[in-house]
């Protein structure tokens, strides 16, 4: 068989409550809202001959996983980014859907910086699920985020991500859980740029926050009453400036605004924007839970070209942060 190609794209959590009380897998997870980008992970399977090389026990086929910079994640040092791939090749080998002789093989790129806010992890084991599901010949669309979902709570690497990326676009999740239920989602097409900003080796682990009693109450209500705001009447292009507005509220609120690292990230993000002809049409939001931010149009009716936004970022990189131009992504049929 041939091998199979997925691209799975990121995603940008604005604002977020914490939901994860039921000891279900599935029926854990956050209400919130966001938007996913084009830029994201690509994973291409192939069936292989099963080593007898392989540790005892080992169910998985080779696993190669490549950062941005297209250097190789080193299984040790990185442990948990691989231990989810184990998890989708486990499930799998135990539902019997693959051979005992057959391994699959997964080769994974990244196209933005793991641990920035980006969902990268939701983005990887997505994809990586849904091109063992078409490697295998299983036909169950619903199967691959379902998954997905269970894997991100069992490993607490995200929690809405998965949902978010069901649905594509600008999205609203107006329930916890995984695809396509208890998880209910909403969103709006756009195909506006956005330029993506982080601060190289600030990274942020997703654990550290929704585990922690020290932030859990306050992220929770700040992005609950968000989500009941935002939940009111249509949710179409037209809300933009009001996601926007309640995005930075939230980080206000929750109290991640007041970390220095994103404090200072945010504000050398905004200076360039106030030094350019575009400071009216531009604002920067800040990336849950990343040391990032995202620049983003004020409107969705007059978004601002990519060849601005290039600009913009070859002055943030300038300032020794990363950056990326990217689109809002299309919404999932």
């Amino acid at each position: 068989m041939n091998p199979i190609r997925v691209h799975c794209p990121a995603h940008i959590t604005l604002l977020f409550s914490i939901h994860d009380a039921d000891s279900r897998l599935s029926h854990q997870g956050s209400r919130g809202a966001g938007f996913c980008v084009e830029a994201g992970v690509n994973v291409v399977a192939e069936i292989s001959e099963r080593s007898s090389q392989g540790e005892s026990g080992d169910v998985s086929g080779r696993v190669n996983v490549w950062d941005r910079d297209e250097s190789l994640v080193d299984r040790e040092e990185e442990l948990s980014c691989h231990s989810m791939y184990h998890d989708i090749a486990e499930h799998f080998r135990n539902s019997g859907s693959i051979d005992e002789s057959e391994a699959v093989d997964l080769d994974i790129r990244l196209e933005l910086p793991r641990s920035q806010g980006f969902g990268m992890s939701a983005a990887g084991v997505l994809a990586a699920a849904e091109a063992y599901r078409r490697v295998l010949g299983i036909d169950d669309p619903a199967l691959a985020p379902g998954l997905a979902h269970r894997i991100e709570r069992r490993r607490s690497t995200g929690l809405g991500d998965v949902l978010a990326m069901s649905v594509g676009g600008v999205e609203l999740r107006l329930e916890p859980g995984a695809p396509p239920e208890p998880g209910v989602v909403t969103g709006f097409a756009s195909d506006a740029p956005v330029l993506l900003v982080w601060r190289p080796g600030e990274g942020r682990h997703t654990s550290g926050y929704i585990d922690s009693p020290d932030w859990r109450d306050d992220i929770s209500a700040a992005g609950g009453a968000a989500v009941d705001r935002l939940r009111q009447g249509e949710w179409n292009a037209d809300r933009w400036p009001e996601l926007l507005e309640e995005s930075h509220v939230f980080a206000q609120a929750s109290g991640l605004l007041a970390e220095p690292e994103r404090k200072a990230l945010l504000a050398d993000v905004n200076a360039i924007i106030e030094r350019s002809a575009y400071s009216t049409d531009l604002c920067a939001c800040l990336c849950m839970l990343g040391v990032s931010a995202a620049v983003v149009p004020r409107t969705l009716t007059r978004p601002v070209g990519e060849e601005v936004l290039e600009e913009l970022g070859e002055q943030l990189r300038a300032c020794g942060l990363g950056a990326q131009v990217t689109r809002i992504a299309a919404l999932q049929s």
